[in-house]
């Protein structure tokens, strides 16, 4: 027997909304409405939600809100399924009904009461006048998708803050250190130095120490220099005593002197004194920069700018290098721009790096100035 067409796709579909594993379902009007802008949205949707209503599901969306039989959910409506959130479920509703479809994800509730997220896709059923009639839904579960990525988040955010606060009591220590090394040592080879002195000026000329005493006094001058040296890479005193500015001019003299790299700078500060963390993180990421460009770039010159507002900071370094294309921006071993990210993210700022081949690298980073940062 041969079995007509349309009733073979009816019963196609039947048994295709019947055995989908993703939740199916018609969600109908007792009385079509309206909806355009000569009608009261809000009076509307007040109505929608007490008079819409559950009129076919799935097997699916029977799992979904754990539904023993059909009964227990066909018939109720969105003010019973939204009960935990009406504002903001009215509000989707009406984005929904002014686009006629939508993609979302939703803070749904079980019949039980256990929270649940839903991933759906609705479509605006309208009659032959336009007016709508109800809708037609097909969603998923995916609380376990959504727990797992806001662990996930959560976990990523633990990980960033954990960075963020080994940097500052690395920077602590660092300046700690750095200060112990200067003043302590710094003193007691100091000191030392002034009793050798002592000791060889009061020794005959001809005596056979004078030569001794001379060489160990050299050795002390090069010790202190060594200390002095070590003490800046640990933490330059500039920058805690006349602030970022000075010490990003200090770094690019130094940086020149030692690279025969040419540095230009650009400063403009009109604001007061940055906070400890802010200040270090920009110092900082200059470092990492200047280290960058004289490993990698094969520059001949860089540009540092520093524009500082009472509301906003912007460090750049520029140089005329090979550049760095998105390969190395995106390298997973590139630990140096990994730090300079997390320390940007740490004061609330924002790090790019743009480069184009052999037309050199810029490093920016910009980061708004909240009230407590300006000491």
């Amino acid at each position: 027997m041969t079995v007509p067409g349309g009733i073979e796709n009816d019963r196609l579909l039947e048994l295709f909304f019947a055995q989908s594993m993703d939740g199916f379902f018609f969600m109908m009007l007792d009385d079509p409405v309206e909806w355009s802008d000569n009608a009261s949205k809000n009076e509307t949707l007040d109505y929608v939600f007490e008079h819409q209503r559950l009129t076919k599901v799935n097997t699916a969306i029977l799992s979904q809100f754990n539904a023993a039989t059909p009964e227990d959910i066909l018939g109720k409506t969105p003010a019973e399924f939204f009960a935990h959130d009406l504002a903001n479920a009215k509000t989707r509703w009406r984005e929904f009904f002014d686009r006629g479809h939508m993609h979302t994800e939703t803070d749904e509730r079980r019949l039980d009461g256990t929270p649940m997220r839903i991933e759906g896709d609705y479509m605006v059923i309208y009659d032959d006048r336009g007016r709508i009639a109800g809708h037609f839904g097909i969603q998923r579960d995916v609380t376990d998708r959504h727990l797992s990525t806001e662990q996930l988040e959560a976990s990523r955010q633990q990980l960033r803050a954990l960075a963020s606060r080994l940097q500052k009591v690395r920077e602590e220590e660092r300046t700690q250190i750095a200060r112990e090394i200067h003043d302590e040592l710094g003193q007691a080879l100091t000191g030392l130095k002034l009793d050798i002195a002592w000791m060889k000026n009061r020794l005959p000329r001809d005596h056979g120490v004078m030569d001794q005493c001379a060489s160990i006094i050299d050795r002390i001058d090069q010790t202190l220099n060594a200390v002095r040296r070590i003490a800046t890479a640990l933490r330059p005193s500039v920058l805690d005593q006349l602030g970022l500015a000075a010490a990003l001019e200090w770094q690019g003299q130094e940086f020149r002197a030692r690279t025969g790299i040419d540095v230009v700078m650009e400063l403009s500060v009109d604001g007061g004194e940055l906070s400890d963390d802010l200040g270090s993180s920009a110092f900082r990421i200059l470092q990492e920069s200047l280290t960058n460009v004289a490993r990698h770039a094969h520059a001949t010159r860089v540009t540092i700018r520093l524009e500082q507002t009472p509301t906003l900071l912007t460090l750049e370094v520029s140089d005329n290098g090979l550049g760095c294309t998105s390969g190395c921006i995106e390298a997973k071993g590139s630990l140096g721009l990994l730090g300079m990210r997390e320390r940007a993210l740490a004061c609330g700022g924002e790090f790019t790096i743009v480069g184009q081949a052999n037309r050199g690298t810029t490093v920016r980073l910009s980061v708004p100035i909240p009230a407590g940062a300006v000491r």
